[in-house]
C-alpha cells in the first residue's frame, strides 16, 4: 500500500495556469480634457445588466516569467510562458441583491483553452469540453461560482474558467454615482478587487479610479494599483496597470487592457511565481445569440450542485467539494489538498489497491496489518476499525489512527473501498485534530459518490 503523509507530498505536480492572480486595483488617471466640457449630470458611467442585450467577449491572456518549485537547494526556477484564449457569448441578468452576489450571467463558450510551456519542453494544456460549454455564473462573497447545468465540471475546468479581470467583475470599477466633473476620482467597492483575481484572502486592497478622456460617446478610464494577499494558501504581491473604454451609448465596457505583475511564494497547492500577465478583451453586441438561454435560476446553487467530479487513476469516479484542489497526479495516485479560509487543513491520497475475486474482500486483519506498517515510521497507533458493508454498493473498511507531529495531534482516516466486482480503491485522509470539524463530512461525501463507469463516459459525470 502506497501512501504519503500530511505535509510530505511530492512537490512535482501537474502545473496549471495561475488564473487566480491576486489583484487590488488602484486606478490612477490624468484627465485629458474633452473638447466640450460636460456638466455633472452628463457624466454617468453605468453598465446595467440587460438580458435583452447579450454580448460577445473575445479575451486573450499571455503570462511570461519564472516558476519556482521547492528543491533541496531552496528552489528551482523554470521559465514559464502561458497563453489563453476565451471567446464566449454572455447574457447578464439583474437581481435585487447588491454587491458581489448581484452578479448573474449565462455564458456559452466557443473557445476556452490554455497552453503552457515550463522550462524547455514541459508542455501542458487545458480545454473546456464541448459538452460543458454552457456555464451558469453567480457572484459570491470571494469569487465567481461557475457550473455547467448539463454536466459536472472538474477542478481543472473550474480553475480554467477563473480568468483574471473577468468582464462581469470589471463592471465594478465603474463609479456607482454620477461624477461632478472629469477630474473626480472614485473608489471601487472592497469586494471588486479580490474578485477580479479570485483572491481567497486579501490583507490589503485599494481602488481609486478617474477618467482619462471623455466624449459624448465614450470614456477612457486608466487604473494602477497593488495589493498583498493569498491565493489558495500562497502569499502573493501584485501590481496592475491598464485602462478600459466605456461605451456611453451602448452602456458597456467595450475594451479592456492591463498588465499585471505577481510575485507569489510557493504554497500548498501551487509553485512560486514571478510573472507578468498581459490581459486584453473586447466586448460587443452578440450577433449569434439564438441558442443562448434566456433564463437561469435566480438562487445560488447549493453545495450538492457545486460538487466537482474526479476520475481516479483506475477510472473510478467520485465527487468532491470545491475546497479540495488537485496537488499531484500520476498514473498511480491522485493527491488532493483541502484549503479553508486560505489555509491548508487536510490531504487525501487516492490510489488503486490490488483487486480481489468478485464478491470477495481483503480480510480485516490483513488490511489492519498494512495500515500499522504504514504508521510505524510516524509512530501512529490504530484507534478504531469499522466495516461498512454497503455504502452505495461498496464495502468500506475504515481504520482511524492517531499520532503526533510538530506538537500537533494528527488524525489519519484509512478507507479501503471494495466493489462487488472485486475492484478496490484506497483513500487516506490526514489532518490535524484541531481541524476535525472543518474536515468532518467530507470523507463520507466522497465515499458516498464512488462510481465505476460501465464505459468511458462521453460526459464528465451525469447529474
Amino acid at each position: 500500500m502506497k501512501q504519503q503523509g500530511y505535509g510530505s507530498a511530492n512537490t512535482q505536480h501537474a502545473i496549471g495556469l495561475p488564473w487566480t492572480l491576486t489583484i487590488a486595483v488602484t486606478c490612477l488617471v490624468a484627465v485629458i480634457g474633452s473638447p466640450h466640457p460636460m456638466s455633472a449630470s452628463e457624466i454617468s458611467l453605468v453598465d446595467p445588466a440587460d438580458p435583452d442585450s447579450p454580448t460577445q467577449v473575445d479575451y486573450s491572456l499571455k503570462i511570461e516569467g519564472t516558476l519556482v518549485t521547492p528543491s533541496q537547494n531552496g528552489g528551482t526556477q523554470w521559465n514559464l510562458i502561458s497563453t489563453a484564449k476565451f471567446v464566449f457569448e454572455q447574457r447578464r441578468f439583474p437581481t435585487d441583491d447588491t454587491g458581489p452576489v448581484a452578479l448573474r450571467a449565462i455564458r456559452r463558450f466557443a473557445t476556452a483553452k490554455t497552453d503552457s510551456v515550463v522550462g524547455k519542453d514541459h508542455q501542458t494544456s487545458a480545454l473546456l469540453p464541448q459538452q460543458a460549454n454552457l456555464i451558469h455564473l453567480y457572484g459570491a462573497e470571494n469569487q465567481l461560482l461557475q457550473l455547467s447545468p448539463q454536466v459536472r465540471l472538474t477542478r481543472q475546468q473550474v480553475d480554467l474558467l477563473q480568468i483574471p479581470c473577468d468582464p462581469i467583475v470589471a463592471t465594478g470599477l465603474l463609479p456607482a454615482r454620477d461624477l461632478k466633473d472629469q477630474s473626480e476620482k472614485w473608489n471601487a467597492d472592497s469586494w471588486v478587487i479580490p474578485m477580479l483575481a479570485g483572491v481567497d484572502a486579501a490583507v490589503s486592497q485599494s481602488a481609486i479610479c478617474q477618467i482619462k478622456s471623455l466624449t459624448e460617446n465614450e470614456a477612457v478610464i486608466a487604473f494602477e494599483g497593488a495589493t498583498e494577499g493569498a491565493v489558495t494558501g500562497s502569499a502573493t504581491k501584485i501590481t496592475l496597470k491598464g485602462e478600459f473604454v466605456f461605451d456611453r451609448v451602448g452602456k458597456r465596457i467595450r475594451s479592456f487592457d492591463a498588465v499585471q505583475s505577481e510575485k507569489r511564494e510557493p504554497g500548498p497547492f501551487s509553485p512560486g511565481l514571478d510573472v507578468e500577465a498581459t490581459i486584453g478583451w473586447t466586448q460587443g453586441l452578440s450577433k449569434m445569440s439564438d441558442d443562448l438561454p434566456e433564463t437561469m435560476p435566480d438562487a445560488i446553487p447549493d453545495e450538492r450542485e457545486l460538487l466537482l467530479t474526479l476520475a481516479t487513476p483506475d477510472r473510478i469516479m467520485l465527487l468532491h467539494n470545491r475546497d479540495w484542489h488537485v496537488f499531484h497526479e500520476t498514473a498511480e495516485m491522485v493527491m488532493l489538498r483541502m484549503v479553508h479560509n486560505g489555509s491548508l487543513v487536510a490531504q487525501c491520497n487516492i490510489s488503486p489497491s490490488p483487486a480481489v475475486p468478485a464478491g470477495d474482500s481483503t480480510p480485516e486483519q490483513e488490511y489492519l496489518d498494512e495500515v500499522k506498517a504504514a504508521l510505524a515510521e510516524r509512530k501512529g497507533l490504530v484507534h478504531s476499525s469499522k466495516i461498512h458493508r454497503d455504502v452505495n454498493g461498496w464495502r468500506i473498511h475504515h481504520v482511524r489512527a492517531l499520532g503526533k507531529a510538530n506538537d500537533k495531534a494528527l488524525i489519519w482516516d484509512y478507507f479501503l473501498c471494495t466493489a462487488k466486482s472485486g475492484q478496490q480503491l484506497s483513500l487516506i485522509f490526514s489532518y490535524a485534530e484541531e481541524d476535525a470539524k472543518v474536515v468532518a463530512g467530507s470523507p463520507e461525501q466522497m465515499l458516498g459518490t464512488l462510481t465505476i463507469p460501465t464505459k468511458r463516459p462521453k460526459v464528465i459525470l451525469p447529474r
